[in-house]
């Protein structure tokens, strides 16, 4: 999950400089991280059936939430004609260190999937954005914090102009549990740094229940401030995807379930996920352009922003709409 790892804090004044307003595209299977270990786990139920499939509904059954927003699209998506559908990828920090409160919304990503391509945006968690009722100078992870998945999904809505069709929440400290249910993984660290007591030299390194906060929250020691916290959460988190697809004995698969059931929500239904498997699994899964919003850090009464240029705004909507199908 869509997950993308700490509560933020209003007057943060670290500040990192971020160069140009360029794009990165890559091919890869960031499909699966846009339904996180769900889909893994829908594509294991096909190859053991019985008792597994069952209890693999149970638990995607026990994650759904519907929410009320504001309707930017007329009618409906019908899956079933694999017509082309966006959803909302959140990873939040409530669960984080022990956490009850509502936090915010950590991770931000928002995927335009069709059969053939997808488009995936991620959005940086500072970006300045007005949210309704609280004003126009705001952070685009309060939009969580003000008014859960709802207000998070209005405020996207509103600053990319699409309809946003589903969510996919995933409250980071699943993250943890995940990983201890998965077991290690390896992954390639491209900055050496020390965080929370752990230090993870460049090069292949190893993730496991016991680092991976560590690992999947810092930016302060990052030049690239949020956007290489954004990429470090994708890549373990795909690592663990990856691992949890290949496992030759599913003894722990237990585990990897109530992993999800205790920290995922989505609108989704398990019919859903079935479908989406069925029908968006040509070129979805492996031709995905992967769009960073990107903007300038800048110190607006003494808290930092992310300040997206307008026609950078402009060219990542149009992105999305072309992906999605909408007339502008």
């Amino acid at each position: 999950m869509g997950g993308i790892i700490h509560m933020a804090n209003d007057h943060d004044q670290v500040q990192h400089k971020h160069h140009g307003h360029h794009h990165k595209h890559k091919k890869h299977n960031a499909w699966k991280l846009i339904l996180g270990v769900i889909v893994a786990l829908i594509v294991i139920v096909g190859a053991i059936g019985g008792k597994f499939y069952f209890d693999a509904k149970k638990a995607v059954d026990s994650t759904y939430k519907t929410v009320k927003t504001q309707d930017k699209r007329e009618g409906s998506v019908n899956l079933e004609k694999s017509q082309p559908f966006s959803v909302l990828l959140l990873g939040v920090d409530t669960g984080e260190y022990g956490r009850t409160y509502q936090g915010r919304s950590d991770t931000m990503m928002v995927a335009a999937i069709a059969p053939k391509k997808s488009t995936l945006v991620s959005i940086p968690r500072d970006t300045k954005v007005a949210i309704a009722n609280h004003g126009s100078n705001n952070k685009i992870n309060a939009a969580y914090a003000y008014g859960d998945v709802a207000g998070a999904i209005n405020t996207l809505q509103n600053y990319l102009d699409i309809p946003i069709d589903h969510y996919v929440e995933m409250d980071m400290k699943g993250m943890e549990q995940l990983s201890k249910a998965v077991g290690p993984v390896k992954v390639d660290n491209d900055l050496d740094f020390t965080n929370l007591g752990h230090h993870f030299d460049k090069g292949m390194v190893t993730i496991n229940s016991d680092n991976i906060l560590a690992y999947t929250r810092m930016r302060y020691e990052d030049s690239r401030g949020d956007y290489g916290r954004q990429m470090r959460q994708r890549i373990v988190l795909m690592a663990m995807v990856k691992k949890i697809a290949s496992f030759d004995s599913l003894t722990k698969y237990q585990q990897i379930l109530n992993a999800i059931s205790s920290n995922v929500k989505t609108d989704l239904t398990f019919d859903d996920i079935k479908t989406i498997a069925a029908n968006y699994n040509d070129g979805a899964a492996d031709n995905i352009e992967q769009i960073q919003l990107q903007g300038q850090s800048q110190m607006i009464d003494g808290v930092s922003f992310e300040i997206v240029p307008k026609n950078e705004q402009v060219k990542v909507q149009k992105n999305l709409k072309q992906a999605l199908k909408i007339k502008e």
